[in-house]
């Protein structure tokens, strides 16, 4: 069994999958008079099906519109198993496009990505977009954050915001290493803005305010620890390996503070990360994370 369905208001749900680590990500439904909504897909074939039964056992009404949050393939792969019309931002098309199984295989040689396809989403928007269902659902896209296309979905009425990857819930570790880390704090500070109550990140249990405003301040740690080594003329990686994460090193993923860092310091820079680059320093991450197990 891999995940629940949780009400988190009148007709509007979290499906929360296991303790958010790596490709085990949340998804969303909001049922309305006539169709449901869903918000993201899962990383499997075998995950997605079990959460279509968990959707059926709230609605018999058909899923027509499916949000992804961003290009992520754990928020994608699965988008083939619903007749629905996909929705994302305009970049999180393009990294939808490139998330290519092959690569994920070779990085994660020990996850389950059984019948994980690439498909492209059929709308895309820039910066809002506004979808009537019974009730006002709004997509925004906050600047590059996790990634360069991600959105929210708010529900106002409910005061409820689906985030995506906007928010791993403590103790799940944000990663901005396709991203930008101060556009994360911005986009989180965005959120705090929001007259919201519930918050369903992307991994993580079900949250509120405090999740979000725990998540950056995570972020602001890794931008000045990176500032202090940067000026201290260390490189990246040593950068990353000589922080003391304090309270977050008992935190999911902690060796994510490597590819945040790769990043930060790009930032720090100036200079842009190229695809290399990114693959690079998640490849570093991940022998970290194997030295951390």
């Amino acid at each position: 069994m891999f995940g629940k369905m949780v009400e988190v208001a009148p007709n509007v749900y979290a499906y929360i999958q296991g303790k958010g680590e790596w490709f085990v990500n949340n998804a969303g439904l909001i049922v309305g008079e006539r169709y449901a909504i869903l918000i993201d897909t899962l990383s499997n074939e075998q995950r997605t099906a079990e959460m279509i039964d968990k959707i059926r056992e709230v609605t018999d009404k058909p899923v027509r519109i499916l949000v992804n949050t961003h290009g992520h393939p754990d928020h994608v792969w699965t988008n083939h198993m619903f007749n629905a019309i996909a929705i994302c931002h305009e970049n999180a098309r393009k990294e939808t496009t490139t998330a290519f199984v092959e690569i994920y295989q070779t990085l994660f040689p020990d996850l389950d990505f059984s019948g994980a396809k690439i498909t492209p989403q059929d709308v895309t928007f820039e910066r809002t977009l506004k979808i009537y269902a019974g009730r006002e659902i709004y997509l925004k896209h906050p600047g590059v954050a996790h990634t360069t296309g991600d959105c929210y979905v708010y529900l106002p009425e409910e005061k409820v915001v689906f985030c995506g990857d906007l928010l791993f819930a403590k103790p799940c570790t944000p990663l901005a290493l396709g991203g930008s880390i101060r556009g994360y704090i911005k986009a989180l500070d965005e959120l705090l803005s929001l007259d919201a109550e519930i918050y369903v990140p992307g991994h993580g249990e079900v949250a509120g305010k405090e999740e979000v405003s725990a998540a950056k301040e995570y972020l602001e740690f890794v931008y000045e620890e990176a500032r202090k080594r940067l000026e201290r003329g260390m490189v990246w990686y040593e950068a990353a390996l000589d922080i003391d994460l304090g309270e977050y090193r008992d935190w999911r993923e902690s060796e994510r503070i490597v590819g945040n860092i790769a990043r930060a310091y790009a930032e720090l820079k100036g200079e842009e990360m190229q695809f290399s680059d990114i693959v690079e320093a998640a490849k570093r991450m991940l022998e970290y994370g194997k030295k951390l197990r």
